[in-house]
C-alpha cells in the first residue's frame, strides 16, 4: 500500500490532480495493471508508455505519474496525476524509498560475465540459512531492479541484486538506489561497448559498484582479473579477494576433472575448507562458484550448506548446457548471449572436454561492440584458426570478419539458418559435439531446437 504523501516524498513530484490518496501498488504495464495501482509510464527506445495513460486508468481507477514534458496528455485524464522530470528515475526513487523500509543486508553483484549465475548460486546458498529476496532471472536494469524491489514482501534478512548496464551511469544509479552493504564484480571484459566505449569504459562503469557501496561495507575482488585489483584502491571498505590463479582470501583448487560429469574441487575459506563437486562445465563456472561461496561464507552460511548447494545446482537453459540429440550427437546450448571473452571461454571449454567424434561450432554475431566490433570478430577468427576444430559454421553480418580471417577451408558462412542447419545435419554424426553460441539478437536457440 502506498500513500500519496509517500509517493510525493519519494519522487519529489508535483501534484497536478488528486482523486485517490492511497494506491494498492505500483505498475509499469498498462496491460496488467490492477485496481487501485499507480501507473508509472516508462519511455523506451521503441515505445512511450505515456500513450497508454488512459488505458491504465480505465483498468486501475487509480492514478499515474507523468513526465512534465508530457503534461498535455493529462488534460482530460481522470485519477490522481503526479508530474515528475523522468518517469524511469521516479520508479527507481520509489524502489529506493521502499527498500529503506525493509531493513536487512543488501548485496549487489555486477560484471561483464557470470553475474546471473553467481547471483543465482548465492541466492540458493543463502536461502538454505536465511530469508532472501532477489531480482529474478536477469532482470538487472533500472526497470527490472526497481520492479524487484517494489515486489519485496515482509522483512527478508538479505536482498541480493544483480546489476547490469549497457550505457554509462546505470551502475551508479542502481547502486545509489540499493545502497549495498556487500558488493562483488565478477570480471571486466569487452561487452556493451556501444554504450561504454572501450574496456576502460567498462571498468570505470563497473567500479562504481565498489565506490558507492556503503562506507565500511564489504567488497569482493576477483584476484584473477587483470583489471580490477590493480585499479581499485580503497580505504573505505573491508576488501576480500577470491581467486584460483593468484593468492587470495578465498580460493578454489581443482582436485579432479571428470569431463562431462563436472569437476571435484576444494573451497578454501579463512579458517575452513570444504571439498565439493559441480556438474557445471568450464573454468569460468568454477570462478562463479568461488565468487558466490565467498560471499555466502562471509554472511554466515555454513560450509556444509555451501557444499550442498553447489552439488545441487544445475546449469540454466542456454548457458553451456549439453544434451544428446535424437541422432546421437551432443549439442552444447550456449545460445543465451555472447561477447568476446564468453565465446573464447566456451571454445576453450569445448576443446577441453572429451569427444568420441569431432568437435563443431556454430557461431552468430557478437553484438553491441561498437567501433571495435570488427577487431573482436577478427580476433575470434584468429582464435578459431589456432584451434583444432574441423567444422565451423558462421551466421550473421558481424561474423563476416571472422570468416575473412578463417577462409573456407574449415569454415562456412551462411545468411540463412535453414541452410546452416542442413549443412550441420549433413556433417554431424553420433559422438560429435556441437557448440552453439551467439548474441541474444541472433536467436541462436532456433538452431539448437532444429538440431535436436
Amino acid at each position: 500500500m502506498w500513500r500519496l504523501d509517500e509517493v510525493l516524498k519519494a519522487t519529489k513530484g508535483t501534484l497536478l490532480r488528486v482523486e485517490k490518496e492511497t494506491f494498492t501498488g505500483i505498475s509499469t504495464d498498462s496491460r496488467t495493471i490492477t485496481n487501485g495501482e499507480l501507473f508509472v509510464p516508462i519511455t523506451g527506445k521503441t515505445f512511450d508508455a505515456h500513450m497508454f495513460l488512459l488505458d491504465a486508468y480505465e483498468r486501475s481507477n487509480g492514478g499515474t505519474i507523468c513526465e512534465k514534458e508530457r503534461e498535455a496528455l493529462c488534460v482530460t485524464l481522470k485519477g490522481t496525476i503526479i508530474l515528475v522530470e523522468d518517469a524511469a528515475q521516479a520508479l527507481l526513487d520509489l524502489a529506493q524509498y521502499r527498500l529503506q523500509t525493509t531493513g536487512g543486508t543488501r548485496i549487489a553483484i555486477t560484471g561483464s560475465n557470470g553475474k546471473t549465475t553467481t547471483k543465482e548460486m548465492l541466492v540458493d546458498m543463502a536461502r538454505r540459512a536465511f530469508a532472501v529476496h532477489c531480482n529474478e532471472k536477469n532482470y538487472n536494469n533500472l526497470i527490472g531492479v526497481s520492479r524487484s524491489i517494489l515486489s519485496i514482501e515482509g522483512k527478508p534478512e538479505f536482498c541480493i541484486f544483480e546489476l547490469g548496464t549497457n550505457s554509462r551511469g546505470e551502475i551508479g544509479q542502481l547502486t545509489r538506489a540499493i545502497g549495498p552493504d556487500i558488493s562483488l564484480i565478477t570480471n571486466i571484459n569487452p561487452s556493451h561497448l556501444e554504450g561504454l566505449g572501450d574496456i576502460e569504459g567498462v571498468l570505470e562503469e563497473k567500479l562504481d559498484l565498489f565506490r558507492l557501496t556503503k562506507e565500511g561495507g564489504k567488497i569482493f575482488i576477483n584476484a584473477d582479473d587483470p583489471y580490477i585489483l590493480p585499479r581499485y584502491k580503497d580505504k573505505n571498505h573491508t576488501a576480500f579477494t577470491y581467486g584460483m590463479e593468484n593468492n587470495a582470501s578465498f580460493r578454489l583448487t581443482v582436485e579432479e576433472n571428470l569431463g562431462w560429469e563436472g569437476v571435484v574441487f576444494t573451497l578454501h575459506f579463512p579458517g575452513d575448507r570444504v571439498r565439493s563437486k559441480t556438474n557445471l562445465l568450464g573454468r569460468h563456472n568454477l570462478s562463479n562458484i568461488l565468487a558466490a561461496s565467498s560471499i555466502a561464507y562471509s554472511i554466515g552460511v555454513k560450509p556444509a550448506l555451501i557444499k550442498e548447494s553447489v552439488e545441487d545446482f544445475s546449469s540454466y537453459a542456454m548457458r553451456f548446457r549439453p544434451f544428446i540429440s535424437s541422432k546421437g550427437y551432443t549439442i552444447v546450448d550456449d545460445s543465451y548471449n555472447a561477447n568476446p571473452s564468453s565465446v573464447e571461454w566456451a571454445i576453450k571449454t569445448l576443446l577441453e572436454l572429451p569427444a568420441a567424434g569431432k568437435r563443431m561450432v556454430i557461431l552468430g554475431d557478437m553484438r553491441e561492440l561498437g567501433a571495435k566490433s570488427g577487431h573482436y570478430h577478427r580476433e575470434l577468427g584468429r582464435v578459431l584458426s589456432g584451434s583444432a576444430i574441423p567444422v565451423i559454421a558462421l551466421i550473421g553480418e558481424e561474423v563476416k570478419e571472422t570468416f575473412a580471417e578463417l577462409g573456407n577451408e574449415r569454415s562456412q558462412l551462411f545468411d540463412d539458418k535453414d541452410r546452416l542447419i542442413d549443412f550441420i545435419k549433413g556433417k554431424a554424426k553420433k559422438g560429435d559435439i556441437i557448440l552453439v553460441k551467439g548474441s541474444r539478437a541472433s536467436k541462436m536457440e532456433e538452431i539448437v531446437e532444429a538440431l535436436k
